[in-house]
């Protein structure tokens, strides 16, 4: 059964995948601005490109995509509400760390990785609430 709490983290994921494809398509892209580079302190360039856009030669960006996916098909199963739970931590914990480098490292906030960053916060809110639930029935 979808509840609500399942509609949310289902919703909050499919946007955050969006994201996070388009932000890999821009990180292997040749462009030298998207439409939400504003000014050097709102670039996401900047971080889309920086030598912290990668771990292991892999896009963080795709290891976005392949963590909202996670999360999707977590949600989409019977009985790993426990495991969504700690995935979409997991998946806020990396994206609050990332968040560290755009603001005291790169000095620049790219607006795609904030919007990403409160979708896997209202993912992990309702993934919470579901785990929440379970444990008090």
């Amino acid at each position: 059964m979808i509840t609500k709490a399942k509609s949310v983290i289902l919703v909050a994921s499919a946007l955050g995948m969006l994201i996070s494809a388009y932000s890999t398509y821009s990180h292997y892209g040749t462009a030298t601005d998207t439409f939400c580079d504003i000014s050097a302190a709102l670039s996401c360039t900047t971080v889309n490109k920086s030598i912290y856009a990668e771990i292991g030669g892999i896009p963080v960006a795709l290891i976005g995509l392949y963590g909202y996916g996670l999360i999707v098909l977590l949600t989409l199963g019977r009985g790993h509400v426990k495991w969504l739970f700690a995935t979409s931590i997991l998946g806020l914990v990396f994206s609050l760390y990332l968040t560290w480098i755009e603001l005291f490292t790169l000095r620049t906030v790219c607006i795609l990785c904030v919007t990403s960053q409160l979708m896997i916060l209202i993912s992990t809110i309702a993934a919470g609430v579901l785990y929440f639930r379970r444990r008090a029935s």
